[in-house]
C-alpha cells in the first residue's frame, strides 16, 4: 500500500480561525473511495475509540442536506454534534458544516481526485475554537492531528485489506 504524500498541516488564519489541510494517496479507485464515504456507519471505522463516537441520527440517505447528530467525549467530556452535508458532488466533492457542536465554526471540504489506480483523498477544515489561540495551542491542535493521524492509518488499513 502506497502512503506517499500523507501530509496533515494546521495553520492560523485570523484571530480565532484556523485551517487544517490533509493530503493522502490510495491505492483504489475514486468510486470506492467515495463509496466509502458515502456509509455514514464507515465513520466509526475511521474515528480513534478514544472519542466514544456514536451517530445519533441521520435525515436521510447521504445527499445534500443530510443532518446527522453525533455524541463522542472529548477529554472524556460528552459532547452533542449535529453537522449538515451543505454540498454533496460525488464522486469529487462533500461539505459539511458544524450546525451545534464544541466549535464556533467548523467547515470541512472532502476532495477526491482520480489519478489512474489511485485516488487522492484530500480535507481542509476551517474552524473556529472557544477560547482562541491559548486553547488551541492546549488541546485542540493535538486532537484534531491525532484524529486525522489515526483517520489515514485507519483508510489505509480498510483499503489495502481490499487489495
Amino acid at each position: 500500500m502506497d502512503s506517499i504524500n500523507n501530509d496533515i498541516s494546521i495553520k492560523r488564519i485570523g484571530l480565532w480561525r484556523f485551517e487544517l489541510f490533509a493530503e493522502q494517496y490510495i491505492s483504489c479507485s475514486i468510486k470506492e473511495v467515495f463509496n466509502f464515504y458515502s456509509e455514514a456507519k464507515n465513520l466509526n471505522l475511521i474515528t480513534p475509540p478514544f472519542l466514544d463516537f456514536n451517530i445519533l441520527s441521520q435525515s436521510s440517505s447521504i445527499n445534500e442536506s443530510t443532518i446527522f447528530q453525533y455524541r463522542l467525549k472529548i477529554h472524556g467530556i460528552p459532547v452533542k454534534w449535529k453537522s449538515l452535508i451543505k454540498e454533496w458532488s460525488p464522486p469529487n466533492k462533500f461539505v459539511d458544516i458544524q450546525l451545534s457542536g464544541p466549535f464556533i465554526k467548523w467547515h470541512h471540504v472532502h476532495l477526491f481526485s482520480s489519478l489512474g489506480d489511485k485516488t487522492k483523498i484530500t480535507d481542509k477544515v476551517e474552524y473556529i475554537v472557544p477560547g482562541g489561540a491559548l486553547i488551541h495551542n492546549l488541546f485542540v491542535k493535538r486532537d484534531l492531528l491525532n484524529i486525522f493521524n489515526y483517520r489515514k492509518r485507519a483508510l489505509n488499513k480498510f483499503f489495502s485489506s481490499l487489495e
